[in-house]
């Protein structure tokens, strides 16, 4: 092939490589969600202007100056974009929440989900960018999120990014463990309250123990707390003294919980 031919196809395939690098760009600034973090207040997910769903602003209402009172009104906290708290006082019992079921039937997309976090007092958060613990997320009403009051007076956060949203709240339906200690051979759910951070759990016979264990201030990420098989004793923790839920999954064989106090 002679030069010039040569040079005519180098020259070609510069200005298509060039075309094509210019139109990937384009395609990236209009089409790829953009992630930016703006002071330390706000993170907007998306590019798009419509608000809401995949373009929109998350508000994390705990690094606000003057962050939203909710409230809870027959079992139903309800809010906007800005989220808010709610009072999680010392004395209030152990709380299950999930989202309603109309929430399902509607359109909504990805990113919707309510984040929910607890801080165990509420004078000690100041906006100096710490993130108090997440208990977990409410993506749909199959989800659920259990809190539990610490020993001083807190307050529940709820961050969203949808304009309306509402979150159902109801006690949770625990049997009380006596004296630090309790047995048993069925599945259960357990509720201890103290200043003990510890418990001691023994398995006896063939069969599964998993016990999740939710505290104060406890980040729940789907695993549970033990996990094991047959004849075993294990020690297990949380970070925050107060009311503290044992829930109890059990195949066979007998259990018992004996509390660090």
């Amino acid at each position: 092939m002679s030069d010039p031919a040569l040079r005519r196809i180098r020259g070609f395939s510069r200005v298509m490589w060039t075309i094509g690098a210019a139109a990937i760009m384009v395609l990236a600034f209009f089409i790829v969600p953009r992630i930016m973090l703006e002071g330390d207040r706000i993170i907007v997910v998306g590019g798009g202007s419509g608000g809401g769903g995949v373009a929109g602003e998350r508000v994390y209402p705990y690094l606000e100056d003057d962050p939203v009172a909710l409230e809870l009104v027959d079992g139903v906290v309800s809010g906007g974009r800005d989220g808010g708290w709610i009072p999680f006082e010392a004395d209030a019992e152990p709380l299950m929440m999930r989202r309603p079921a109309s929430h399902d039937d509607a359109d909504h997309v990805g990113n919707d989900y309510i984040n929910v976090f607890h801080t165990a007092d509420a004078a000690s958060l100041d906006a100096d960018g710490d993130f108090p613990a997440s208990l977990s997320a409410l993506w749909d009403s199959d989800d659920v999120v259990y809190a539990t009051p610490a020993l001083t007076d807190g307050r529940l956060w709820f961050s969203a990014i949808d304009d309306d949203w509402e979150v159902l709240v109801e006690p949770v339906d625990a049997t009380a463990v006596v004296d630090g200690a309790a047995t048993g051979s069925d599945d259960a759910l357990l509720s201890y309250r103290g200043d003990a951070l510890s418990a001691r759990f023994t398995h006896t016979g063939s069969g599964f123990l998993r016990v999740t264990v939710y505290s104060p201030e406890f980040e729940y990420r789907g695993t549970p707390t033990v996990n094991d098989v047959d004849d075993f004793t294990t020690r297990a923790s949380w970070p925050v003294p107060g009311t503290v839920l044992f829930m109890i999954e059990s195949s066979g064989g007998e259990w018992s919980v004996a509390v660090d106090e």
